[in-house]
């Protein structure tokens, strides 16, 4: 027998009730469209798992003797065996029939239901047989409450009254508040408890008007588009979204409105649905990436326009400095206009680099200086002096951040020049040719176009603490000695970026485990050790040591890689065996990884120190640790550029 759930029918979310073996008993319109199919057909105790295909397991459903409460909503996608693909909210929640009878309902969530609501109608009026054998059974009910008529009343009674305490539970079960209003903009006793969270009230028996917190200028204006709903002079899906689409709530809140249309058995509106939803989440996720969007543009107008940026940052100081002598005077000395041009310009140029925490307090202290300009009370003059300071404390972020990526050089308060390396070296032989200029052009030369030593192996450190960690490894020091040697980066450049294969293999290849390290009876952290140093004799010469404190190069592992490719070592010494490593795409490792394996490492430092007319070899000693050393020429004058 089919089991009756009237209360259901006028759920717009598909519904099931299911019994214990899984079977559908009953079904409501929305869930019969969802599926594609009749709720006749569903009813007849159709296995629910036949309905669909989810996309994950929904907890419960293969037993749901084993479901005692309502379980929270679960997102997954669908697929009916009609070829029908979406995403729908599952929960199941027991319930008993009038009969006593356990049952379990399935509330099917569906974010394109109005669609198929759309497509269902469609194909019912085509579907006349269906309708003829409804209204034969709906004549025949007719008659059947016709002969006891007194009973039925009384009995249904009691189950409306029975089904009405179960809808407020299932209603305030749900996370969005629902409420309903009529055509004088009452609101109805039906609405759920979400309502405290989403409208910050109760909405029944309180016109529709209060319960938005419309203000008096909006009121009139919304009567008259809730009287075209009513009416539907036009099309309730047109004038939807003409209704209020926030809610203003106290704390903040982002809660978006939506209206869906009630209607009766003559198709006609009686009430308009509202749905509030909490959407401040998805608000502040697009507000972020606007944020990222901004930062981003903000960084290549660094990059890109660095002298440019370097001029509206000295001239928003001098702005700045102008607007806070301005507002620490007395009230009465103010002059309201230097303040606006102050903040307009500085609100332009911030804009203009996407600047735009910088242009979001200027647009703000406008708005106070507008209020202030209105009326110039004390509460006015302090509300503007405060957004005037905001502006100081974003502008003083910006120019951190600036000096983190372009450097302290660009908050200079002189104009900065770029010349390229060439030009340079070419301006300063012609000075040395001049006798009286030849200890300038030295010393310049020095001051130009040298670095330290130490700037370019720095880096390296955190390179070296990011592979240890990766390799569950420690490091309890990497020192660097002798390292204000200075360098041109020119000439020396490409043979110091080979270096962060060195690291990289002192930390993967040599320094060991923790716990192998400490039964070996050495600190649980390994250590590495860069020594820099400078030969005059015989000929000028710069030296590079790299030591760690792992367990060397095994010569007998370098003998047995080689071997499987064919190389015979018997004649060369262990000294002469580790030279290998240099060879072109060598490795110990048998599997590639982001941080070895595929043997460029020690070869690409091999070739650069070659091509600079030096040497490079690797002293071990097995279970003690590891040294490469790099000689090249010390050189000091800065090549020019190479001819293709």
């Amino acid at each position: 027998m089919k089991a009756h759930y009237p209360l259901f029918d006028t759920l717009l979310e598909p519904t099931f009730i299911l019994s214990a073996e899984g079977k559908v008993v009953y079904c409501n319109e929305p869930a019969a469209i969802i599926c594609e199919m009749s709720v006749r057909k569903i009813s007849r105790g159709i296995p629910f798992k036949d309905l669909f295909t989810f996309s994950d397991v929904i907890d419960g459903l293969d037993n749901l003797t084993n479901v005692k409460d309502p379980t929270p909503y679960k997102e997954v996608n669908f697929e009916t065996p009609g070829g029908q693909k979406g995403k729908v909210q599952v929960t199941i929640q027991p319930i008993q029939n009038e009969q006593g009878d356990q049952h379990w309902i399935i509330f099917v969530r569906d974010v394109t239901l109005e669609e198929r609501l759309q497509k269902k109608y469609r194909a019912e009026l085509e579907q006349k047989e269906d309708v003829i054998l409804d209204l034969q059974k709906a004549r025949a009910e007719l008659e059947q409450y016709s002969k006891n008529l007194e009973k039925m009343v009384e009995e249904r009674t009691q189950q409306i009254s029975s089904l009405n305490r179960l809808m407020k539970a299932l209603l305030d079960s749900l996370s969005q508040g629902f409420f309903v209003f009529d055509k004088n903009g009452l609101c109805l006793e039906v609405s759920s408890k979400a309502c405290e969270h989403t409208v910050e009230s109760q909405p029944a028996g309180r016109m529709i008007w209060d319960v938005l917190k419309l203000g008096e200028a909006k009121v009139d204006g919304f009567k008259k588009w809730m009287m075209t709903c009513f009416s539907e002079l036009l099309p309730f899906e047109d004038l939807a979204p003409l209704g209020p689409a926030e809610f203003p709530h106290s704390k903040g809140r982002n809660i978006s409105l939506e209206y869906f249309p009630l209607r009766n058995a003559e198709n006609q509106i009686d009430g308009v649905v509202v749905v509030a939803s909490d959407i401040t989440s998805l608000v502040e996720a697009r507000k972020q990436a606007e944020n990222e969007k901004h930062h981003a543009k903000l960084i290549i107008n660094m990059i890109r326009s660095k002298n440019e940026m370097g001029r509206f940052i000295r001239e928003s100081q001098l702005m700045l400095t102008e607007l806070k002598n301005t507002i620490n005077k007395p009230q009465p000395q103010w002059d309201p206009e230097a303040i606006f041009r102050s903040l307009h310009t500085l609100k332009g140029g911030a804009a203009l680099f996407s600047v735009h925490t910088v242009a979001e307090a200027c647009h703000n202290a406008e708005t106070r200086l507008t209020n202030y300009n209105e009326s110039q009370t004390q509460e006015n003059a302090d509300k503007l002096k405060s957004q005037c300071q905001a502006v100081e404390l974003q502008f003083g972020a910006f120019l951190s951040e600036t000096k983190e990526i372009l450097g302290a050089s660009i908050l200079s308060s002189e104009r900065l020049l770029e010349i390229s390396v060439t030009d340079l070296n070419t301006l300063l032989d012609k000075l040395q040719t001049i006798p009286q200029a030849k200890a300038i052009a030295e010393n310049a030369l020095a001051h130009l176009l040298f670095e330290p030593i130490k700037n370019f192996f720095e880096p390296y450190k955190e390179v070296s603490f990011r592979v240890a960690e990766k390799e569950n490894k420690m490091i309890r020091n990497i020192e660097f000695k002798n390292a204000m040697i200075p360098v041109v980066p020119e000439i020396y450049g490409p043979l110091f970026a080979t270096f962060v294969h060195a690291f990289r293999n002192s930390v993967d290849h040599g320094i060991e485990l923790p716990d192998v390290r400490h039964k070996l009876g050495k600190s649980e952290g390994g250590e590495i050790i860069v020594a820099f140093s400078r030969q005059d004799l015989p000929t000028p010469t710069l030296r590079i040591s790299l030591s760690d404190d792992g367990g060397g190069v095994d010569p007998a592992k370098i003998r047995a890689k080689l071997a499987s490719k064919g190389i015979n070592t018997d004649k060369e010494s262990d000294q002469e065996v580790i030279q290998h490593i240099f060879d072109s795409q060598f490795s110990t490792k048998e599997q590639v990884t982001e941080t070895s394996g595929r043997g460029v490492g020690m070869d690409a430092i091999k070739y650069e120190a070659t091509a600079l007319g030096g040497r490079v070899w690797v002293e071990s000693e097995l279970g003690k640790g590891n040294t490469l050393i790099v000689e090249v020429p010390y050189m000091t004058k800065a090549p020019t550029k190479k001819a293709a």
